[in-house]
């Protein structure tokens, strides 16, 4: 069955969406933009990749306008003992992210706008995320307690697992540094993330000079919403990056500043020392073609949140982390967690919830829940309704009442038929029966730090689980689903989830006449009339009175 992942996020702020885009490419605008101002429970299982380095403390406070930058550490080139620092060299990073090579030296830099004159910047080597963060691995970092969930109003899909591999968006910018810093990285600068972009030679888009189509990226009415961060593979570019335009807007590190390319050092240049807003590159998927130039700056408050701005990070030791010693197997896809040919046969079950809305005698709301599953087997299923009763004597089936509620959570289960597509380990493993075992021999290049809850073994090379401990990752590479205990690329059936409120009536008493809530009869009556409660007020008496 499918290692579950549920995530349940509270309400935190109402954040109002900004267009950051209203403009025609040959304006010459200043674009200094200022906004007004279940857990997630993935298996249980030793990570596939490399392990987290101890992470920093999530909850620092955001910073505050005019403070310094301390979030960027000054560039220098490193000599990784690893994979090579070479255009088109990657490597399958801790999160399971694919990591992309971008080597250092010279690139034209900027565009015809007032703030991004055309310039020559140098930057020393790195290497990048090939894909924006996703949902599942920031829920990673959510869940070892080093990171906070995402603003609920500006990433309503977080906690539907159909959405895994979608970017996270509702962060702000200290949340997307705590992610960086959890994995042994941190964010781009507008220098390094426009190289990523355009390539050593300034390319108009991340693909080439070719205008923008949907089939390069997700912008304007193609989908009307994000989509999975490795989607647009034909709109890679020169250093293998997706995303670099399009589908949603991303941090850098750098203070925004009008005029600082007029300033900047030529080398490394990290930002203006102070500022009020952050950067913010690349465009989403509500934008259109003028907006998809990655030459084009803009910025926000960096506490603010929106619905289409996540970020990537950027990482300078690569093999700063040592492998698991034991790890998930791959169906459908190669060593290196990239998708074959093969399409693995997925048989999945289909979960549904039912709601009557009801009102008690005294007109106090209630609501019925049912959970359902059908199609079976398989018969692995899990639902939930916080705050909601179990009725007695039933397995699924609670009564809602208003107040702290919901929402109502439901996921199916799968079953992989494993001889669909055969089975691989990740690279640097052996299979022993359903598990891949570290088979690393002393020459192989990699670290010795691990995750917390695991300790490293200099023998083996690796990161076992302390007893007692767990590790909790995202353990499938980025783009690929968690089914059944398999890292699966190219599935035939998919995980059937519930997200959704509890629904309640109005349940108002009925009302005596149609412009007042309750009939009051005066203290009497003139003489010859009596009260009338259908109509509400004194009529003359139908009878004579009595004679005395």
């Amino acid at each position: 069955m499918y290692d579950l992942w549920v995530m349940l996020n509270r309400p935190t702020s109402k954040c109002k969406h900004y267009n950051f885009f209203n403009r025609t490419k040959g304006e010459k605008m200043k674009r200094l933009i200022h906004f007004t101002p279940f857990i997630a429970i993935i298996s249980i299982i030793v990570i596939s990749c490399n392990i987290p380095v101890q992470p920093g403390t999530a909850g620092s406070s955001e910073e505050e306008q005019q403070s310094t930058v301390d979030a960027t550490p000054n560039l220098e080139t490193i000599d990784l003992a690893g994979p090579p620092m070479e255009v088109g060299s990657t490597y399958r990073y801790i999160d399971g992210t694919l990591l992309v090579a971008v080597p250092g030296g010279k690139f034209i830099m900027g565009g015809d706008n007032e703030d991004n004159p055309v310039h020559e910047v140098t930057v020393s080597d790195f290497w990048i995320y090939s894909t924006k963060v996703t949902n599942a691995q920031y829920a990673s970092c959510v869940v070892a307690g080093h990171c906070t969930p995402p603003d609920p109003d500006n990433n309503p899909i977080y906690n539907d697992y159909k959405f895994i591999n979608f970017p996270v968006t509702g962060v702000t910018h200290t949340q997307a540094v705590e992610y960086c810093e959890y994995v042994n990285g941190r964010l781009p600068t507008e220098a390094e993330w426009e190289k990523t972009a355009r390539g050593p030679d300034g390319n108009l888009f991340p693909w080439g000079d070719g205008a923008p189509s949907c089939d390069l990226l997700n912008f304007e009415s193609c989908v009307g919403k994000t989509t999975n961060v490795t989607q647009y593979k034909d709109g890679i570019s020169y250093y293998s990056a997706l995303d670099m335009s399009g589908n949603a807007r991303e941090w850098v590190a750098d203070w925004y500043s009008v005029d600082y390319y007029n300033n900047s050092v030529g080398e490394n240049p990290l930002g203006p020392e102070f500022g009020e807003t952050r950067s913010v590159r690349g465009s989403s998927y509500q934008d259109g073609q003028d907006a998809a130039f990655p030459s084009n700056r803009f910025s926000l408050d960096p506490t603010l949140t929106l619905p289409d701005l996540g970020f990537r990070c950027i990482v300078e030791e690569p093999v700063h982390f040592a492998p698991a010693c034991e790890s998930l197997a791959y169906n459908g896809l190669d060593v290196n967690g990239q998708l074959d040919d093969c399409v693995t046969q997925v048989t999945c079950n289909d979960v549904s919830v039912t709601q009557s809305a009801l009102c008690s005698g005294r007109y106090l709301p209630y609501t019925i829940v049912t959970f359902n599953v059908n199609n079976t087997p398989p018969d692995g299923w899990t639902f939930d309704a916080p705050g909601c009763t179990l009725l007695s004597g039933e397995t699924s089936k609670f009564e809602c009442k208003p107040g702290d509620v919901g929402p109502l959570i439901a996921t199916g289960s799968c079953t992989v038929d494993n001889n669909s597509c055969a089975s691989a380990c990740p690279q640097g493993y052996v299979q022993d029966g359903n598990t891949c075992v570290w088979g690393g021999t002393p020459e192989t290049l990699t670290g010795t730090a691990c995750l917390p809850g695991m300790t490293y073994d200099p023998q083996t090379q690796c990161c076992s689980a302390n007893p007692g401990t767990a590790t909790v990752l995202p353990l499938c590479p980025v783009g690929t689903s968690l089914i059944d205990g398999v890292c699966v690329g190219n599935p035939t059936g998919e995980l059937s989830t519930v997200n959704e409120n509890v629904i309640f009536n109005s349940c108002e008493p009925p009302k005596d006449r149609p412009d007042d809530d309750v009939c009051i009869p005066p203290p009497s009556c003139p003489r010859g009339q009596s009260f009338n409660t259908s109509t509400c007020k004194c009529e003359p008496n139908t009878q004579p009175p009595p004679i005395p």
